[in-house]
């Protein structure tokens, strides 16, 4: 197309008046532009607002049943002992699980501020053991749990870098989740060694297998697989699995046949 050489007139009133409405159309459309995305930004602060609040809640009721129904369970059986010299014994075993759920309003915490933050943050610590802790847990399930039976071989050799309550926590919802929905007239498997330096941590159950399907989704929050409970809102596998990262390990399930296996492995 030729293009025309003849000089134009452009100041006039006309075309001055149209290249001002085409940039007051720009500046509006940009402000508008602007608009939408502060209101997006706030819609997605929200969500995640609204998300951690859930989370909250969920992490609170969820790790508190364990030793809740432990003071419960331990409290009735102490009202028949009074007299007796298994007293001072039940009594202890209340006052663990007791501070077991002060840790874990802790942890809730530490929670929500690494959700905020954008991840979970622990505090590692190799002088303490952390085989009582775990067999402290393995208590508090057989009390809270008489008819389900708990086989456990915990052979920890060397001392272990970890955060020893966030541990406890993952073993806790591990073992949860396997009475939950294993089968409760079959025993649970726990077995915990140091071998070959790393940590192994398996918690076994019988029942009916996880599918395919629902192990790709397991350790997402607000998911139970494809056997829906009643109790909490899916958070225990997701909580353990974001312990388990935090720690430089890894977290994964096993379900074939008739049986179940979560194992947790983390380099010492």
């Amino acid at each position: 197309m030729p293009i025309d050489p003849t000089p134009r007139q452009l100041r006039t009133p006309e075309i001055l008046d149209t290249f001002q409405l085409l940039a007051e159309l720009i500046a509006a459309q940009l402000e508008l532009n602007q608009r939408l995305e502060r209101s997006q930004a706030d819609l997605i602060d929200e969500r995640k607002t609204a998300e951690l609040r859930e989370q909250f809640i969920g992490v609170l009721g969820h790790d508190l049943r364990n030793p809740l129904a432990a003071v419960d369970a331990g409290m009735r059986v102490l009202l028949k002992n009074l007299d007796t010299g298994r007293a001072p014994e039940i009594a202890l075993g209340v006052q663990k699980a007791v501070y077991r759920m002060a840790g874990i309003v802790e942890n809730v915490m530490d929670f929500a501020r690494g959700r905020l933050g954008g991840g979970l943050t622990i505090k590692r610590d190799a002088t303490l053991p952390l085989a009582p802790v775990l067999e402290q847990i393995i208590a508090e399930f057989r009390t809270a749990w008489p008819t389900v039976t708990i086989s456990s071989s915990v052979q920890i050799e060397v001392p272990i870098s970890c955060d020893r309550s966030k541990m406890g926590q993952l073993f806790s919802n591990l073992l949860g989740n396997a009475i939950t929905y294993g089968d409760q007239s079959r025993p649970i498997h726990v077995v915990a060694r140091t071998l070959d330096g790393t940590f192994d941590l398996t918690v076994s159950n019988e029942g009916p297998p996880i599918s395919e399907k629902a192990l790709a989704n397991l350790f997402k929050p607000y998911t139970r697989g494809d056997r829906p409970s009643q109790q909490g809102l899916g958070l225990g596998l997701y909580i353990a699995s974001q312990i388990a990262q935090a720690h430089g390990g890894k977290l994964s399930a096993i379900s074939t046949g008739r049986e179940t296996t979560f194992s947790f492995e983390m380099p010492i």
